[in-house]
This record gives C-alpha cells, sequence and structure tokens, in this order.
C-alpha cells in the first residue's frame, strides 16, 4: 500500500475511534447508574443493648418458613438458617429500609414481610456490629426452627428461603432451575413474653394465577 494510502486509513481508524469513544463512555455511565446505590443508616447502632437482650432467656420461639408453588414445588428454610435480631433502633431502619419501604408483593400475607433474590431493595449499609450482634439457628428438613434460651424483648426474625430441590413427583415434573426465582427472605417482628412462647407461621403460597410453569 502506497504510503499516503496507509496514512488515511490510520487516520480515517482514528477518527472511527474518536467517534466511538463519547458512546462507550455514555454506556459505561449509564450502566453505572443501574447499580443501587448505598443507603446510609441514619441511626448509630449500639451494640451494648443487643448484646444484653441476646443473654440467655428462658423463653423460645419456634415457627416454620415455606413457600408452596401452585406446582406443587416448596421454597423454605431447610438447609438455611433463621437469624433473631434484637430490635434496636438501629434495626427498626434497617428493617424499614430493607423490607417495609418495597412495594407489597401480592405474594405475601400481610403480617410479615417477603423478598426475594431477584429483587433486592436499595443496598443498607450495615454496620458489620450489627451483623453480628445477632443468633442464627439452623431449619430442619421440613423448613421448621427452634430458637430456646431467648431472653424477654422485641426482636425482628429473617428466614433465608431456598429452592427444595430434593422435591420431585413420580414423573420428574419439577424443574428447580424455574423456582430460583422465588429464593429471597421472609422477616418478621415478633415479642417474647415471659411464658408466653411465640410460634411464628411464616407460611403461605403463590395462586394459581400468578404462577406461570411455561
Amino acid at each position: 500500500m502506497p504510503v499516503g494510502g496507509w496514512v488515511k486509513a490510520v487516520m480515517g481508524h482514528l477518527q472511527r475511534q474518536t467517534l466511538w469513544a463519547p458512546i462507550v463512555l455514555m454506556a459505561g455511565l449509564l450502566i453505572g447508574c443501574e447499580t443501587a446505590p448505598k443507603v446510609q443508616p441514619t441511626i448509630p447502632f449500639y451494640s451494648e443493648p443487643a448484646r444484653r437482650q441476646l443473654s440467655p432467656g428462658a423463653e423460645e420461639i419456634a415457627g416454620s418458613a415455606i413457600l408452596w408453588l401452585s406446582s406443587g414445588g416448596i421454597i423454605s428454610c431447610a438447609g438455611s438458617e433463621v437469624t433473631l435480631y434484637p430490635l434496636t433502633p438501629y434495626a427498626r431502619e434497617w428493617f424499614h429500609l430493607t423490607y417495609e419501604t418495597m412495594e407489597k408483593s401480592r405474594l405475601t400475607p400481610p403480617d410479615f414481610a417477603y423478598r426475594s433474590n431477584s429483587e433486592e431493595p436499595l443496598s443498607f449499609q450495615s454496620d458489620p456490629a450489627f451483623l453480628r450482634q445477632s443468633r442464627s439457628v439452623p431449619c430442619n428438613e421440613d423448613g421448621h426452627f427452634l430458637i430456646d434460651r431467648v431472653a424477654e424483648g422485641d426482636y425482628i426474625l429473617v428466614a433465608r428461603l431456598q429452592w427444595q430441590s430434593h422435591i420431585w413427583d413420580e414423573h420428574q415434573f419439577f424443574n428447580g432451575h424455574r423456582y430460583h426465582k422465588y429464593e429471597g427472605k421472609a422477616a418478621k417482628k415478633i415479642r417474647v413474653f415471659h411464658g408466653r412462647n411465640p410460634v411464628v407461621s411464616l407460611r403461605w403460597s403463590v395462586a394459581n394465577s400468578r404462577f406461570n410453569l411455561w
């Protein structure tokens, strides 16, 4: 190729790169804008009140966390855990920003909150000390849990729900890949009284009209 032709080719390539650069930059900015912003709490977390409330007590909390799908499949806390947080002012704000600010799903009963992993709210910048001042217990294979030696007081209970892939019918009808969108967390505020152990039910089902298998 003559020198003049080579120079023109290089200049044309540079011009095309220059034209594309603002477009690439704008696309990057738009993608960045889709990232959920971090929400900073307005109330400081004081660990001592939460630590005192988590001291061993004489009460217990029993319950279950199960979501029945209209196809017969189950999402539950089996193989996962439930976590108990003392309802401090900080925890109250965390619960509000994490759950109560979301649009209420028609799938969720009115007495507790639920959000699927695919419906993440604004990311709450949690204090690591708040997450540590909690207590977690595993769920059994039926989605039931028991937290013993609990002190009196107000708490937030969070159950982590996941697809129970071991549940199949005789025709192997269920396909777990279709149900992962229902995995998430169910949460509820509870009060523990002396001699009145709460039984927490986080059970509900998906109506047929809301489940599209195909």
